[in-house]
């Protein structure tokens, strides 16, 4: 039935009670003091499903038979005798979720009560306690959810143990290939560590490339065998984005409440720091905290935040080792080889301050810091000795498939007006390295503009027939391991004749790296390999000793 709004005789709406009650959005009903139904707005009767014709009159016991010692009658009672509003949240599937419930009583002893249907904020709430509380891209636990079970455990005197998971190679699978296949191994990563997920197995990810399990204790339990669980994880490559498929490896770092810390805090950073140590081994490795590994984490952050701030005058300098050909004669080539004197750490190796640089995402700065000085160099040289040698620069994976870098590369060069012709980019012969179509244009956009090609460390690794054939190699650098087997191993040499050969075959200049002794320096120019790099001929020299010796004597000049 139609009701009429109340109109005055100026024809104004009245406003009644009646009148705000029915314009309500909220559900509203009055009970008397025997809790009958004496008023109803339209809302709760759609809500109800009956008319207010049938309701008036009828004990809300009988209209809700489920009332009786129901979380709703205790609220209700406590109203009546308490004499003072309640309000509260109750979920009634049958009329269409969550509601939120305010009992009113009244001086007549009646109870007035208002609903208002909140699925949709419940929902909502739902939704940001899900971006809260999960990862985005995995569904997992994030880092505030695992936090909160880690304390939980704690607080229930559980003993328990934190796995810290790093991806070795997700940052050089980004670069070689894009991030959405990055994405997909995340997931895939994700979705293999559930499978050893239970009751007392919490997985996470804390984000980026970073996993971590919580592991609850159990007597007598030896948590290398469940270290080596993870590991089988990672023996499997994983699905790209793009069809192709990689293998990834992980480093662990494991730490125990309460054997190396109480403090839930150091735990994590425990675990970090032997997440670390793990990454020292080859391969997907576990490490366990040990109390002495500390001071090498805070030696590696120190690198870290040294290698993020400004090169200048940190200490970072860099040497060149001579590459001589014409029977020992004559100067052919230097490679470039970086160096650091830390202001706190004095001499650092390169292999440690490569490798963290690398890690970090900070070797593009140091890389592009060394270019700045090397540039420089070249070009004093070419104004005052006439210099018209090539320069090698090690560039490692991750740089290869660099755009960014290599436009920067090119623009450093006109910068600095150092013609291409005399630089040349020497790329490692690394297991994990793969073709790309990124890396192929770098190198490709290196040989349109003059710049040679050189592939460092060759014979060692597992592709190399692969490289010669994907990339545009103009030399070949023979691995010293062949070079110190001359006169120790003869299918060293047998395999040492057969790369000659092969550089021969398809046109590529040579190069022996590690030269150290004369009878390898005769065995290779029998066989027609006669550029040499190595103590035999020079070690790497400051810039002022490199000059004195080389620029100032114009016979080794070629």
């Amino acid at each position: 039935m139609e009701r009429e709004t109340p109109m005055t005789g100026n024809g104004h709406i009245s406003i009644t009670a009646e009148t705000v009650l029915e314009s309500m959005t909220d559900g509203f009903y009055l009970l008397d003091d025997q809790l009958r139904f004496n008023y109803i707005n339209e809302v709760a009767e759609n809500l109800i499903g009956q008319s207010r014709e049938v309701l008036i009159g009828l004990s809300i016991y009988g209209v809700f038979p489920k009332l009786r010692e129901s979380k709703v009658e205790q609220q209700m009672l406590h109203a009546l005798q308490m004499r003072k509003s309640v309000e509260f949240d109750e979920h009634f599937g049958n009329y269409g979720g969550w509601f939120r419930i305010k009992m009113t009583p009244l001086k007549n002893e009646g109870l007035a009560i208002y609903f208002q249907n909140t699925e949709s904020q419940k929902q909502l709430e739902q939704k940001l306690m899900q971006f809260a509380y999960c990862d985005f891209l995995t569904g997992l636990p994030n880092r505030r959810k695992m936090t909160e079970i880690a304390l939980s455990l704690k607080e229930k005197k559980r003993k328990f143990s934190f796995f810290y998971i790093n991806l070795d190679n997700l940052k050089f699978i980004n670069a070689l290939y894009n991030y959405s296949s990055g994405d997909n191994v995340v997931v895939s990563v994700a979705q293999r560590l559930q499978q050893l997920s239970d009751n007392r197995c919490h997985i996470g990810r804390l984000e980026g490339d970073e996993f971590i399990v919580i592991r609850e204790s159990e007597p007598g339990e030896r948590l290398e065998i469940f270290a080596e669980k993870l590991m089988e994880l990672f023996k499997d490559p994983f699905l790209l984005a793009d069809y192709q498929s990689a293998y990834v490896t992980a480093s662990i770092g494991i730490a125990c409440i309460p054997y190396d810390t109480e403090r839930l805090r150091d735990l994590v950073a425990c675990a970090e720091t032997a997440m670390y140590e793990a990454k020292k081994e080859k391969g997907s490795s576990y490490a366990f905290y040990r109390p002495k590994m500390r001071s090498k984490r805070e030696r590696q952050v120190l690198i870290e935040k040294s290698l993020m701030g400004c090169l200048e005058s940190s200490g970072f300098y860099f040497t060149v080792q001579p590459q001589i050909s014409g029977g020992g004669t004559n100067l052919s080539g230097i490679e470039v080889l970086a160096r650091w004197n830390h202001p706190k750490l004095g001499e650092l190796s390169p292999l440690e301050f490569i490798d963290i640089a690398e890690q970090s995402g900070t070797i593009a700065h140091l890389t592009t810091h060394l270019l700045h000085e090397v540039l420089k160099v070249i070009k004093k040289w070419e104004q005052l000795h006439g210099w018209n040698i090539k320069t090698a620069i090690n560039m490692t994976p991750s740089l290869l498939a660099n755009p960014v870098f290599f436009e920067e590369f090119f623009n450093l060069m006109d910068h600095y007006g150092v013609k291409p012709s005399l630089l040349e980019v020497e790329l490692t012969e690394h297991a994990e390295m793969a073709y790309s179509e990124t890396t192929m244009r770098n190198l490709e956009l290196c040989r349109e503009k003059g710049v040679s090609i050189a592939i460092d460390d060759f014979g060692t690794g597992f592709s190399m027939i692969s490289y010669l054939t994907q990339f545009p190699i103009n030399k070949i650098k023979i691995d010293r391991y062949f070079i110190r087997k001359i006169g120790e191993d003869a299918k060293s040499e047998a395999v040492l004749k057969s790369l000659i050969h092969l550089a021969q075959s398809i046109d590529c200049e040579l190069l022996a790296e590690g030269v150290e002794r004369p009878e390898e320096v005769l065995f290779l120019k029998e066989h027609s390999c006669t550029v040499f790099q190595g103590y035999y001929y020079d070690k790497p020299l400051q810039i002022k000793d490199f000059e004195e010796k080389y620029l100032l004597k114009p016979s080794l000049l070629p």
